[in-house]
């Protein structure tokens, strides 16, 4: 087959996958999805190889689009381009959680929450803590992240976390962790550094609301498990 016919299936192969876009998106497997992101990357080529490639190394749509930026390039014929491709859109579609977290009270908005830090700490191979910090009606004033770690731990100094709450007027903290192993389960210096946050908020009238930790296919809430 020349060139010339190779790129006219090429062609006409992706005016079919366009068509049911528009016709019928939800019928798409997860590869011709990525096919279809990857037009746009790729112009003339053939990217439903590549689509298949980036699932069977990542295992899900979403793993592949929060995938770090090295990873993405280590798949053959993918570099710069593709990994900002996924990097805007890891970025809209965190702001586009964030801003139901936002505009909202926090606790009538719980599943946002746990949504939106399952989706940015939940594929994470290092542990990152983040804090949110809110008012007295219990709406966001600033997340900020704190510490960012090693692969299996992330040191966190309470009084960094209490001065910015000083800072910004918070009247009330939640705490977020990944745990990169998976594994949600409290460690004891999870539990410890919980108690002392806890403890020094308080003499400063500044509530602890709940300290979330986060694997990739689950969340837990220490205020659930009554450890706040």
């Amino acid at each position: 087959m020349n060139s010339k016919d190779n790129k006219s299936l090429v062609i006409g192969h992706r005016k079919r996958l366009k068509e049911k876009i528009s016709t019928s998106s939800k019928s798409l497997n997860d590869y011709e999805l990525l096919e279809a992101l990857l037009f746009y990357v790729f112009p003339r080529k053939d990217t439903k190889r590549t689509a298949k490639e980036l699932l069977f190394a990542f295992k899900s749509l979403k793993n592949v689009i929060f995938a770090e930026d090295s990873e993405v390039k280590k798949i053959a014929g993918l570099g710069e381009s593709t990994a900002t491709l996924f990097t805007l859109m890891k970025e809209i579609f965190s702001r586009i959680l964030q801003n139901e977290i936002t505009n909202n009270p926090v606790i009538s908005t719980s599943k946002h929450v746990q949504n939106y830090y399952k989706s940015i700490l939940g594929t994470l191979k290092k542990e990152q803590l983040r804090v949110m910090f809110l008012n007295s009606k219990n709406k966001l004033i600033l997340e900020q992240i704190m510490q960012e770690g090693t692969i299996n731990q992330t040191a966190i100094y309470p009084r960094e976390i209490i001065q910015v709450a000083l800072n910004c007027g918070a009247s009330a903290l939640i705490l977020v962790h990944n745990h990169p192993s998976g594994d949600v389960t409290p460690s004891r210096e999870d539990i410890l550094i919980t108690e002392r946050i806890k403890e020094i908020s308080e003499r400063l009238d500044i509530q602890l609301l709940d300290h979330l930790i986060i694997g990739k296919n689950q969340i837990i809430s220490l205020k659930e498990i009554g450890l706040i």
